[in-house]
Formats: structure tokens, C-alpha cells, sequence
């Protein structure tokens, strides 16, 4: 839109200028001004032309009124024309200029947000790595304890056993006892080797469940 305004107006000013060299002959005030403005030029220009050339004693013969009335409405013309070109120029760039200090102070903003956002997911990242060592210390202990609970249990039946031994011979040197004996032992081995197996595979699963659900969340946890 600014550029676009721009335009109009360096296209107006051509029109404008031809309207003030116009108006300068007819009008008192414009002509005396232009024809001020016609002298002066004539006697700067005369100055530089004489001086460039190197003659320092000369006189300059002023110019005729419609001549110099003319060559002030030109100036005027050509003063106008470069005010509105430098007007608009000056114009778009103080627009250009405000646009990269705002895009600028954008990209800072941004950036900022995203130092903030990252610093805010190192934090949560070490905060779960943290929660991650405590689970693994947690969950090294509770396999630790039920290592010890199964070692114990079997330590048990083993003591069990051997002091079951004595008995046993004893039911083994009657005639009638010795295969009920068997029997009995076996059946009451079976018996507790499958309770145990079966305490062993359910910690087992407990276990496995535990580190799983742990493992899961924890990752989960990281890639939110």
C-alpha cells in the first residue's frame, strides 16, 4: 500500500511542477518568488562556470525577468519532484527497517521459547533417568529378597528331609510299612516340589510383570 502510495505520488509531482511554472507567470507572489529563485541560480551557476574556468574579474548581467521567472519555476519543479522522491524513499525505508527489527525481535522470541522449552526437557529427561535408577535399585531389591525367600525354602525342605530320614528306615524294616512309606515320601515330594515350582514361577511372573510395567512407563515417559 505504501508502495503503491509512493507511486501516485511521484507520478503527481510531474503534473504539480508543470502546474507551478504555470502559475508563475500569472501570479504575483509565485513570479516574484521564481523570478528571485531564476536570478540567484543564473548568478551560482555563472560563479562555477567562471571559476572552473579560471577568470577572476568578470561581471554577470542578470537575466531578463520571463527568463528568470522560468528557470525559477523550473527549479521549483525539480525541488518538488525530489522532495516527494525522497519523501517516499525515505518512507519505504523506515518501513523496511521496522519490518527486520520486528521479524528480528520475533526469531529472538522464538528462540527464546525454544532455549526455555528445551531446558524445561532436559530437566524433565533427568528427573526421569533419576526415577529410573531409584526403580532399577527397587526392583534389584525385591529380586534380591526373593532369590533369598527361594534359597530359604529350599534350605527348609532340605533339612526337612533329612530329618525325615531316620523314620523312614524305620518304616522301611517293617514288611507292610515300607511301601506305604514310599509312597507317602514320594507323594509329599511331588507335592512340595510342586508348590514350590509353582511360588517360583508366580514371583517369577510377579517379577517379570513389575520390570516390564516399569520399563514401559519409563519410556513412555521420555517420549512424551
Amino acid at each position: 500500500m505504501i508502495k503503491l502510495g509512493g507511486l501516485v505520488a511521484r507520478t503527481l509531482t510531474k503534473p504539480l511542477a508543470r502546474v507551478v511554472k504555470a502559475r508563475s507567470k500569472v501570479h504575483p507572489l509565485l513570479n516574484a518568488v521564481c523570478g528571485r529563485l531564476g536570478q540567484q541560480q543564473h548568478r551560482l551557476t555563472m560563479q562555477l562556470h567562471m571559476g572552473f574556468r579560471g577568470i577572476s574579474n568578470y561581471t554577470i548581467k542578470p537575466l531578463p525577468v520571463d527568463q528568470a521567472v522560468e528557470q525559477g519555476a523550473d527549479l521549483v519543479g525539480e525541488v518538488i519532484i525530489f522532495s516527494v522522491a525522497l519523501g517516499v524513499a525515505t518512507l519505504e525505508y523506515s518501513r523496511a527497517a521496522a519490518s527486520t527489527r520486528k521479524k528480528e525481535k520475533q526469531q529472538k522470541a522464538l528462540q527464546l521459547q525454544e532455549e526455555r522449552e528445551m531446558e524445561a526437557r532436559f530437566d524433565y529427561l533427568e528427573g526421569q533417568v533419576v526415577w529410573l535408577e531409584d526403580r532399577v535399585v527397587e526392583l534389584t531389591r525385591i529380586v534380591e529378597a526373593e532369590m533369598g525367600a527361594r534359597l530359604e525354602l529350599l534350605v527348609e525342605e532340605a533339612a526337612r528331609q533329612k530329618d525325615a530320614g531316620p523314620e523312614q528306615q524305620q518304616q522301611e524294616k517293617s514288611p507292610g510299612g515300607s511301601r506305604l512309606a514310599r509312597r507317602r515320601l514320594q507323594s509329599k515330594s511331588v507335592h512340595v516340589g510342586l508348590e514350590i515350582d509353582e511360588r517360583a514361577a508366580a514371583e517369577a511372573s510377579s517379577s517379570v510383570a513389575k520390570l516390564w510395567t516399569s520399563t514401559y512407563d519409563a519410556v513412555s515417559g521420555l517420549f512424551k
